[in-house]
């Protein structure tokens, strides 16, 4: 019960709303009790004793009190929603910012579509929770305790005897209750696991496609979705016992009311409109019964699904996310100190890793796939925590800044660029909400995209697409540069920035590039010569450890792991991008002249028209 108190915590924010919707269910089930007693009436005044004149105002009563029922009613229906919507507006914004707040090892372990599932369909159960569960459930059992009040009032020993089945039917509903957990958690891991599946090959269908593997993936999603039937009918077959069981309970007590009024009218003891109304009143108390019943079966699957919306609740954010503002501008200094991370225990990613980069520096950062280079500029952006060691921006420890802070001083612009389905315009302006036209243009001339967005038919207001898909990848590497030329941070961070693009799309990437690292202090992860020939250090990393540093000419001279990865092209040379191309090439081969080589080429959609 844990769950559903949660879950109703949140009215407590909207009081009015709350005591409205009371206050109109409690009018609209007094009403409940006009019929019977003008029933009662009726037979007992009007046919058995020859009153006709007093069927009229009876029948208007009665009328009367079935427009303020219902008009209640609707009032109530309107007030609930509004504050069903709202409740649940909370939670699931609630949800979606702890979502932001969480590290990035936390969203390692998880599936996006299991996430998505939490934040809309379990939500959605939560809901169902809210609406019948302030709408049905005060309203059925005020119905109850008024129904009970009035059957007492007119025969406390009929009452009794209505109130039979009730140990039965809570019995029913306790077992029913205690057994219902396990059974609709399952269903809503099985729907999770299905949309997970879903996503995953939505966005994989290129993939799919190429590998002609349509079959295979259908038979793999036939096998979840099958799991998630079985799952289901397992709660409907529970469910097709229970409540057919709880009918029948129902109507037994219906049946002893019937045998023993009649008993009793019978003998003299009670007058047939006593009875009339009393069978009446019985209808009214076993259907609010019934309702509460099936509105178990909807907090049980609420219960369920609120349990994984407050499992992601309870995740712990990530540490020192704090407004926090610097009032002086970050000038970039960075320094790391012993830095050693895992993200396994006893499987080290970074080993006492040092490195000084003075304002407006270029640190460059080589090495084999799995070396530890990303690693090492995830944690700058705390995007992971470090196990141990110190990193100082500007002489300060990047735990005393606030998270926001951090990360506005600090511009990332990595390999696979990541765009939203949304326009140019609102992707760029990311970098700086606030920008006008005049700057998203200047910052596309100087990441060299204004040619391709102008050939675009609407321009910056053009759609990208699902991650950027109607571009090519060079133009969603200028964007990007674009977008962080807007942000204007102090440190940069290029992650393979130029990679996987031809070599003129490359050239224009490069000019950007160099507009995109004047004055900032740049961190690039390259596996391309011409992008790091320049830089001020060179880390050669293996293995988690620097195992070299140095500028280009130094490295190359000490003829270690770095002039090795330059021979075994894992850095690559282009003669058009390196001045002393032929020199490098001597200094490697041994030999004094060597012929330029034919690089393959890939070439963006745009490029070809």
């Amino acid at each position: 019960m844990k769950t559903i108190w949660r879950v109703f915590a949140y009215l407590k924010r909207y009081p009015s709303l709350a005591a409205g919707t009371l206050g109109c269910a409690i009018i609209g089930t007094l009403m409940v009790i006009v019929f019977p007693a003008v029933a009662k009436r009726i037979i007992d005044d009007v046919v058995r004793l020859h009153h006709p004149e007093k069927l009229l105002p009876l029948i208007l009563f009665a009328v009367i009190a079935f427009l303020l029922q219902h008009a209640f009613n609707a009032l109530r229906i309107v007030l609930n929603n509004t504050f069903e919507q709202k409740v649940i507006f909370d939670l699931r914004s609630d949800l979606y910012s702890h979502i932001q707040l969480l590290p990035l090892r936390w969203f390692d372990n998880r599936a996006t579509g299991d996430l998505m599932t939490r934040v809309i369909e379990d939500v959605n159960s939560v809901e169902r929770v809210l609406i019948d569960g302030i709408e049905q459930g005060v309203v059925a059992i005020l119905q109850v305790l008024i129904v009970l009040g009035v059957m007492f009032y007119l025969n406390a020993k009929l009452a009794l005897l209505a109130l039979v089945p009730f140990p039965l039917l809570i019995a029913g509903a306790l077992a029913y209750t205690l057994t219902a957990h396990r059974r609709y958690r399952l269903q809503r891991r099985a729907a999770s696991a299905m949309n997970a599946l879903l996503h995953d090959n939505l966005s994989g269908v290129r993939q799919i496609k190429s590998f002609v593997r349509e079959k295979e993936e259908h038979a793999r999603f036939n096998r979840v979705s099958d799991q998630l039937r079985h799952a289901t009918l397992v709660v409907m077959r529970v469910w097709a016992i229970y409540s057919p069981s709880m009918s029948m309970f129902e109507a037994f007590g219906a049946v002893i009311v019937l045998a023993f009024g009649s008993r009793a009218v019978l003998s003299g003891a009670m007058q047939i409109g006593d009875l009339v109304a009393f069978l009446i009143l019985t209808a009214f108390l076993y259907d609010p019964v019934s309702r509460l019943h099936q509105l178990n079966q909807l907090v049980q699957a609420g219960r369920a699904a609120g349990e994984r919306v407050f499992e992601i609740l309870d995740e712990p954010i990530e540490p020192d996310w704090i407004e926090e503002k610097i009032s002086a501008r970050i000038a970039g200094d960075i320094r790391y100190e012993n830095v050693s991370f895992s993200y396994t225990e006893g499987l080290p990613a970074l080993i006492h890793v040092s490195f000084h980069a003075p304002p407006g520096a270029t640190i460059a950062l080589v090495g084999a796939t799995g070396a530890g280079k990303s690693t090492l500029v995830n944690l700058l952006v705390r995007f992971y925590e470090f196990t141990s060691g110190e990193i100082y921006v500007d002489e300060r420890p990047i735990r005393e800044y606030g998270l926001r802070a951090l990360r506005e001083a600090v511009g990332v612009v990595t390999q696979e660029s990541f765009l939203f389905n949304g326009s140019i315009r609102e992707n760029l302006l990311m970098g700086k909400p606030s920008a006008t036209d005049v700057e998203l243009w200047r910052a596309a001339d100087a990441a060299n995209a204004r040619g391709f967005i102008e050939r675009l038919p609407t321009g910056l207001e053009s759609v990208v697409g699902e991650r950027g898909v109607k571009l090519s990848v060079g133009e969603k590497q200028r964007l990007s540069i674009a977008r962080a030329l807007l942000k204007d941070p102090p440190i940069l961070i290029l992650d393979e920035a130029t990679a996987s693009v031809d070599t003129e799309t490359e050239r224009l990437i490069q000019e950007a590039l160099e507009h995109l690292m004047a004055n900032r202090t740049s961190i690039v992860i390259a596996h391309r010569l011409s992008t790091i020939v320049h830089a001020d250090e060179i880390l050669v990393l293996d293995h988690g450890r620097i195992i070299e540093r140095g500028r280009h000419d130094e490295l190359l001279a000490l003829g270690g792991k770095y002039a090795r990865l330059c021979e075994q092209s894992l850095l690559e040379t282009r003669q058009e991008t390196l001045g002393g191309a032929r020199e490098l090439e001597a200094a490697l081969v041994g030999r004094d002249s060597v012929e330029s080589t034919e690089i393959e080429t890939e070439v963006s959609p745009l490029d070809r028209q």
